[in-house]
């Protein structure tokens, strides 16, 4: 259940998105916007490849959308088929069967197989697939692929089809070659301000993850503020305040398995979210 404050937060964090130029990489007419769960969500109906669509949405403050359930993924979709006024025709996959897709966060482009949630495309990943379409998932992770992934070809990108292919049906996940251009949808976890800043994000390092025990949490000549732990919809389950932290565990044992978010704050009031999974 959502604070009063953590909806307020969505609505102002929403109305700034539509008045402040998160980034020059999509024209403000071409973004449709939607609150879930306590995530806002940009659909935006330009067309880029799958590299530059997962840049767009790091330079806008957010990520490719990583979905996590059948319920952000039945939300997303009835905002695609029913909202966002999408002509399917300009956002075709000729290798998809003719479909027509939007980018979502996930793809094997390092490991043949090893499907990975990435949706800025640094050099943290979270596989939550491995194979083929008679693969499995991986710690019990969602996916709703069609008759897929297969690969053909050599596909390497996660996309959602909005009118079915003959492998699948609308909504279902296909994997198409990363270099088709296609509308797509970012991601912003509702606990990051406006003014939240990627630039240092490889510089604080997450290990090991998915974790089982103590998350370190380590960082490159950056001195920390504070770390908290919220869980997938936006509580705050732990928080921890220390002049220049270089190096910090946290035990997470005790925490159910599933997603989690950590935000990491410096002493010049710099934050970044990161994903662990449990």
């Amino acid at each position: 259940m959502k604070t009063i404050t953590l909806k307020l937060s969505v609505v102002l964090f929403t109305l700034l998105c539509n008045s402040i130029a998160f980034g020059q990489c999509a024209t403000t007419a071409n973004i449709y916007s939607f609150v879930y769960d306590g995530k806002t969500y940009e659909v935006i109906k330009e067309n880029k490849n799958w590299l530059d669509a997962a840049a767009c949405a790091v330079e806008r403050g957010g990520i490719l959308v990583e979905i996590n359930n059948v319920a952000e993924q039945n939300a997303i979709y009835t905002q695609l088929n029913s909202n966002a006024n999408i002509t399917n025709s300009n956002t075709k996959a000729p290798d998809g069967g003719g479909g027509s897709y939007v980018w979502i966060g996930g793809n094997d482009l390092d490991t043949e197989g090893k499907w990975v949630w990435n949706g800025n495309n640094d050099d943290e990943s979270t596989q939550f697939w491995e194979g083929t379409s008679n693969g499995s998932a991986v710690n019990g992770l969602y996916s709703n692929w069609g008759n897929e992934p297969d690969d053909w070809n050599g596909q390497d990108a996660l996309a959602l089809s909005l009118n079915g292919w003959p492998l699948g049906v609308a909504s279902e996940w296909n994997d198409v070659d990363h270099t088709n251009t296609l509308y797509y949808v970012v991601e912003h976890p509702t606990i990051l301000s406006v003014g939240d800043n990627f630039d240092f994000n490889k510089r604080i390092k997450l290990y090991p993850n998915p974790v089982q025990g103590y998350l370190t949490i380590k960082t490159s000549g950056i001195d920390l503020h504070s770390i908290v732990v919220y869980n997938a919809i936006g509580k705050r389950i732990f928080e921890n305040k220390k002049e220049n932290l270089v190096s910090k565990k946290i035990d997470l044992s005790n925490l159910n398995n599933g997603i989690y978010f950590i935000k990491i704050s410096t002493k010049n009031g710099k934050s970044i979210i990161k994903r662990v999974v449990k």
